[in-house]
């Protein structure tokens, strides 16, 4: 079931970027547009395949998979201060890009570097699962889930409110969803607790979290569509 589901990630998530092109040329808000293309993009370049491929054109050194955390961190950021604003919690907006979370995306940002040079990276390898794991690799790979979870944990309070709230039903569904999505992401933060053995369980945890992460989005998106049309209506 690992193995495909990567794939069914993928292409869940490129249907849904497809479906906001009409609304991207329209010019109505281009930025979940810009959202979702960078989640599917993300996607892609994880799955082994393709990142051995790109990995490859760019040395064989896991160049690829640095690439890969930074694209997670701007997709996160933006994604994150969108979420805090749909969700009407300034406090979300301000802890994300704010001088804290300037500051948390700034040090991520510099260790990730600093981690990944000092590292032995040799031998392309998805998520670096091939390479030998050491203190500075270790680092690495927290580093990589640390700034999804700072992220996911300014969200979550917001979110909440609105599932335990009286929306319409479609939006509490859509952001029980989206909660689910994030609260995956700050269980990814228990990662060095599980073997090697079951590393089946963290590829099930990650592509699970990107999954009911963008099918949430998606719905909130579908759910305010459906609440304007009401409207109209009802004019």
């Amino acid at each position: 079931m690992t193995a495909v589901l990567p794939w069914v990630t993928l292409a869940v998530c490129l249907a849904i970027t497809i479906a906001r092109i009409p609304s991207a040329l329209r010019g109505e808000n281009r930025v979940v547009f810009y959202i979702f293309s960078l989640i599917s993009l993300s996607i892609f370049i994880s799955i082994e395949a393709p990142y051995l491929v790109i990995d490859g054109w760019l040395g064989g050194m896991n160049v690829g998979n640095l690439i890969l955390r930074f694209l997670l961190y701007a997709t996160f950021f933006f994604m994150g201060i969108k979420i805090a604003t749909a969700f009407g919690s300034q406090s979300a907006v301000r802890a994300i890009r704010g001088p804290l979370g300037i500051t948390v995306a700034a040090i991520v940002g510099v260790l990730t570097i600093y981690f990944f040079l000092i590292t032995d990276t040799r031998g392309s390898s998805a998520g670096m699962s091939g390479l030998v794991w050491g203190p500075s690799l270790e680092a690495y790979a927290f580093m990589g889930r640390f700034y999804p979870g700072f992220v996911a944990a300014c969200l979550v309070p917001a979110i909440w409110r609105t599932v335990t709230s009286q929306a319409p039903v479609l939006l509490r569904v859509a952001s029980g969803l989206l909660l689910l999505g994030l609260s995956l992401l700050l269980l990814s933060q228990l990662f060095p607790l599980i073997p090697f053995s079951e590393a089946w369980l963290r590829v099930l945890i990650n592509y699970s979290a990107a999954m009911f992460t963008c099918i949430g989005l998606a719905g909130i998106w579908f759910s305010k569509a459906v609440a304007r049309r009401k409207r109209r209506l009802s004019a």
